[in-house]
């Protein structure tokens, strides 16, 4: 499907037969390799781990690829991996294999999945069957996966349709009758995705998204709690999940308070510019991963701090890229706005994202001056979004 704008899913009935493509192949496959975007958020991670889980019920072997190590709060999904025999790999394979089905996750094209050559030369075997599973539905987004095996549908996050895929799996009893799709572990997983993309559920707007965030996650964090041992230190409940993945590290904390000194304040609009220089020390400091994940996190908080939108803007780190970031989130109190019309009005092509989050990037060789090209930037946003919430 190369190049081909994603969709919404149109009903519920194709949406089940899509289900039933993919557990088809995963009954006739038996080597499984796993892929997200680069930079990976929580759904993004949860969603590989809890579909490798799902792989793990049919006793499949698993392998999930990462461009680098991921932050610290997030470990607890790797040891699942590591108790359940699923490898984890970073930068390279340990052996050239091949893998008889690809699975892309959370990610909402092509040319942003994180992957090496080697990798990338497995997608183009015909032979091997890629799928994608993703909630991605902006205007550039773009499939990754082979034709009637894409579930791509509106919601709080990938790994509710994970979730989705699980419970309409479950209900084909005489199908799966020695499978217990229930575990403790995959509901972690799943509700840690749920919970983290959509913050608890404060960032989604349509009353469909609200109803399915409360579907899904009433039965994940039941789930969670009816199969965790009482009186163990293990994770409990969605709001004990939400908590962990929220905290910070020392060296995460001090990124943070450094990003966030810079912070400027219009009043649609609490924004972060950091230059070039800046850029390069922040990286040099902390590392790519940290840092991309700490602007998200700053650009969370000047929305909340703001009541509407927060903007963060850095450079890459010049070794890997001659790109600058911008990254946008609303607030929980302005859901009137579906950022993905920003990009449209902006005339945006590289960049993409959800209602509530969008990200994209120029080139560093087309900005003369990051401080006056940032204000341009905030004083189109702030008229974009007065018109979008008019």
């Amino acid at each position: 499907m190369e190049n081909t704008i994603k969709t919404e899913i149109r009903t519920i009935a194709e949406k089940n037969r899509i289900v039933n493509r993919i557990s088809e192949e995963i009954l006739e496959r038996d080597s499984f390799l796993l892929l997200g975007h680069k930079d990976p958020d929580t759904d993004c991670i949860a969603s590989l781990v809890a579909f490798a889980l799902l792989l793990n019920k049919f006793n499949k072997e698993v392998t999930i690829y990462l461009a680098a190590p991921v932050m610290a709060q997030f470990s607890y999904l790797l040891a699942i991996c590591k108790y359940n025999g699923i490898a984890v790999v970073y930068g390279k394979l340990p052996n050239v294999k091949s893998f008889s089905m690809i699975a892309v996750l959370d990610t909402p094209k092509p040319e942003m999945i994180a992957l090496n050559d080697e990798i990338a030369a497995h997608m183009k075997d015909p032979e091997i069957r890629t799928i994608e599973i993703d909630h991605h539905l902006a205007a550039d987004a773009i499939y990754a996966g082979d034709q009637g095996y894409c579930l791509i549908a509106e919601a709080s996050s990938t790994c509710e349709l994970i979730g989705y895929c699980l419970l309409k799996l479950a209900k084909q009893k005489a199908r799966f009758k020695k499978i217990d799709f229930f575990t403790r572990n995959l509901a972690l997983a799943i509700l840690t995705g749920i919970v983290g993309d959509s913050q608890m559920g404060k960032y989604l707007k349509t009353r469909r998204e609200k109803f399915y965030y409360r579907i899904f996650s009433e039965i994940f964090d039941h789930l969670l709690g009816e199969k965790t041992l009482k009186n163990s230190k293990n994770l409990s409940s969605m709001e004990a999940v939400f908590d962990v993945i929220q905290n910070f590290s020392v060296q995460e904390k001090h990124c943070f308070e450094g990003i966030m000194a810079l912070k400027d304040t219009q009043k649609t609009i609490h924004y972060i510019c950091v230059d070039k220089a800046k850029s390069a020390e922040f990286f040099k400091a902390y590392g790519t991963e940290l840092i991309v994940n700490i602007s998200k996190a700053a650009a969370n908080t000047l929305a909340e701090d703001c009541g509407k939108l927060g903007l963060v803007v850095y450079y890459d780190d010049p070794s890997l890229s001659d790109f600058i970031q911008f990254r946008l989130r609303r607030s929980a109190k302005f859901l009137n706005a579906d950022l993905r019309t920003i990009l449209t009005g902006l005339k945006i092509e590289n960049g993409g994202g959800h209602p509530g989050a969008i990200g994209f990037r120029v080139k560093k060789d087309e900005v003369k001056n990051i401080k006056t090209y940032t204000r341009d930037i905030v004083d189109l946003i702030e008229k974009l979004a007065g018109e979008i919430n008019a």
